[in-house]
């Protein structure tokens, strides 16, 4: 059953108010080993007596898994770690600080198991700093912390490149969360509708269907064409990118999606009937949108 009531438009409700002190500020939290996905980010944990547990989690794009898509693992980890005397998950919040543009900070509602105290289904309330500093009783650090150790990158077996891909042609998405906005998968006859009439409109559901993805697909090959032509090294055209891209009139929803495009890559098997590697939920939004080319990564 539920367990949390959501955030109203004040920000987080007055009940779950209270002075806590931090008890915990690790700059490089990593999820526990036998954990399903890899991912750091920085934890701050405030606590009180008769008051439920904060815990503040702050990450940079690149850092493994996203908090976003591993929102469950990462506050059932700090749960059974940090608090796990606590008959509740703590409160969480989460800051996704992106290459550009402003954080997204959001506190995430979960339904609560009580007897296998598993997390599921996370609803995201938009919420402020200042909401969060309030709820604590003191300031809250914003940033990723002076620990903060970028990861090495990883060499891959052979050359990597950015290619053209039809939208159409994507393998069926099967999107982990099967929210009404993020179904599983697009009929032909959908994808090809959508091709005729597409959609370039921000939907307010999620951060997938937040913004123009047309717009956004064709600033990314045309910058990247530029990039491949003056001969920028693969692994620097995010860089050389993201420098273009600010001088740009894009929204920062656009801005951290080009990025996205480039940093965190949509992986595609086999056309229409395979799988993905990564990046199933924007192949939905793209889908859903009706865009008809795009970037991927290919080795």
């Amino acid at each position: 059953m539920p367990m949390d009531e959501p955030a109203t438009s004040r920000g987080l409700p007055d009940e779950l108010a209270g002075r806590r002190e931090r008890v915990v500020d690790d700059h490089m939290y990593r999820l526990p080993p036998g954990a399903r996905y890899r991912a750091t980010f920085r934890l701050q944990l405030f606590t009180a007596p008769q008051h439920r547990p904060v815990a503040v989690a702050t990450q940079l794009m690149g850092e493994g898994v996203s908090l976003i898509n591993a929102a469950e693992a990462c506050a059932s980890a700090v749960w059974e770690q940090c608090c796990p005397d606590e008959a509740e998950p703590p409160i969480w919040i989460q800051r996704f600080l992106p290459e550009s543009g402003s954080p997204r900070i959001a506190a995430v509602f979960f339904t609560v198991d009580a007897e296998t105290r598993r997390l599921t289904r996370p609803v995201w309330r938009p919420v402020r700093d200042e909401d969060v500093e309030a709820m604590v009783g003191q300031r809250v650090e914003r940033d990723r912390g002076t620990g903060f150790r970028p990861a090495q990158p990883v060499l891959e077996d052979g050359p990597q490149r950015y290619v053209l891909a039809w939208v159409a042609l994507f393998p069926k998405p099967a999107p982990f969360r099967q929210a009404v906005c993020m179904s599983a998968g697009t009929t032909l006859w959908r994808r090809l509708a959508r091709q005729f009439v597409p959609y370039r409109g921000a939907r307010g559901c999620c951060w997938y269907h937040g913004g123009d993805w047309h717009t956004v697909s064709r600033v990314a090959i045309r910058l990247v064409r530029e990039a491949q032509a003056a001969g920028v090294p693969h692994e620097d055209i995010p860089y050389q990118v993201g420098q273009q891209a600010a001088t740009i009139s894009l929204s920062d929803w656009e801005r951290e999606a080009l990025l996205s495009l480039l940093i965190d890559t949509i992986r595609p098997y086999r056309p229409f009937e395979g799988g993905y590697n990564n990046g199933q939920h924007r192949a939905q939004a793209m889908l859903d949108a009706g865009v008809r080319r795009t970037l991927v990564e290919q080795d």
